[in-house]
């Protein structure tokens, strides 16, 4: 954190892709303990609060606009502490109250480049305390001898390349916010939005995410990101949803408040059956490809893809007797889902069992990702903007 004679702080930051989202990872040594301040020095990292992050490293888009705090753990049964932070692209603001399992992907791969780990033969185990959301998941990386492997076969929506198989492990993922996985005490909630009466399934499997359906809304279910955006009354409809979730979870008094004031949880995920759609990228996916058509999205704007968390939750979601997601899922497949999203799609294992007292366990929730290092060094931060940002921000 020195400050250079041309008035700019130097921070490192190991710069990788995690699954299909990308963003800078840092030691928490490197960056101010006092919580304001670190939030002032990674807007500043990423150019926000500005459209395009054009004097920083944020790609303009919410899957580009994220950083992971890194350090030691001591967490019992965990190596490393991973807090996942959303940085603001239109408005000075840090959001930690989720997670992001994209960017998760990657924490290990940091961890051993950076000697948080030591690694071992073949595949080094790595156990992620994610500080956000209180759980250890579990990543199995492959090795190149002592470093992460990057070449393989694995390849996921979303990325343009096939990269060496990382497995995450999310366990017990139950109530990750809540402390409930049903955190309304049902499967199924009524609710009344722009005067029409809809189901919904608000879900805290990883992180909380709220179930619609698409026909609810006035949507197909299979639209793409831009028709999504361009639709304003989806949009809003969308966002009033996530809103009653909000509220229905404390994070806000009024559902009206939640873009202000948590505008990052709970997400919202439309759903519908499967059906034959064109990808983002102009391939075709046809019906037999996925159990379950999804639309996620990420700070008030439509998912290019889709979030890890945000399909363990739905795969666990699609497991419960009469929620919105279990209606919509094609029938006849058990022990994995595969999740229909605008990149393509994604497979869930996910190990959920009714219990006798009519509740769920989940014995665990695993995906398989990729991750790559693509730079390394010092970004170099303006002391004068630091000072700027601290003034404005918003947690």
């Amino acid at each position: 954190m020195g400050l250079l004679q041309t008035g700019q702080h130097a921070l490192p930051c190991y710069l990788m892709r995690g699954g299909s989202s990308r963003g800078g990872f840092f030691l928490a040594q490197d960056l101010p303990s006092e919580p304001l301040d670190r939030a002032a020095w990674l807007l500043a990292a990423y150019g926000s609060p500005d459209l395009r992050q054009i004097d920083g490293i944020g790609g303009a888009d919410a899957l580009t606009s994220k950083a992971a705090v890194i350090a030691r753990s001591a967490h019992p049964g965990a190596d490393v502490d991973y807090t996942f932070c959303q940085i603001g692209i239109d408005r000075p603001q840090v959001a930690t109250g989720g997670n992001c399992g994209n960017m998760l992907s990657a924490v290990g791969p940091f961890a051993i480049y950076r000697g948080l780990v030591q690694p071992t033969p073949g595949v080094t185990v790595v156990r992620i305390y994610t500080t956000n959301t209180r759980q250890v998941v579990t990543a199995q990386i492959p090795m190149d001898g002592e470093l992460p492997a990057v070449e393989g076969d694995c390849r996921i929506a979303g990325v343009p390349s096939a990269g060496a198989r990382i497995m995450l492990d999310f366990g017990d993922c139950s109530g990750a916010v809540t402390g409930q996985l049903l955190p309304t005490g049902r499967v199924r909630d009524r609710i009344t939005i722009d005067g029409i009466d809809m189901d919904v399934s608000l879900v805290d499997a990883a992180t909380p995410f709220v179930f619609v359906k698409a026909a609810d809304l006035g949507a197909k279910g299979t639209e793409l990101p831009a028709e999504i955006a361009a639709n304003l009354a989806l949009m809003a409809r969308l966002e009033a949803v996530r809103g009653w979730a909000a509220q229905a979870i404390g994070r806000v008094d009024d559902a009206r408040d939640a873009v202000a004031k948590s505008p990052n949880v709970p997400r919202v995920i439309m759903v519908s059956a499967p059906a034959d759609y064109t990808s983002v990228d102009g391939r075709r996916v046809g019906a037999g490809e996925a159990d379950l058509v999804v639309r996620q999205l990420a700070m008030q704007k439509p998912h290019k893809a889709l979030a890890v968390v945000g399909s363990v939750c739905t795969a666990v979601a699609s497991a419960l007797q009469g929620s919105v997601a279990a209606e919509c899922r094609a029938a006849g497949r058990a022990g994995y889902t595969r999740l229909g999203h605008p990149s393509g799609v994604l497979q869930v294992e996910a190990d959920v069992e009714p219990r006798g007292d009519g509740g769920y366990a989940i014995r665990g929730a695993k995906i398989e990702r990729t991750a790559r290092l693509i730079l390394s060094g010092d970004l170099h931060l303006s002391a004068r903007r630091i000072a700027e940002l601290r003034a404005v921000v918003t947690l």
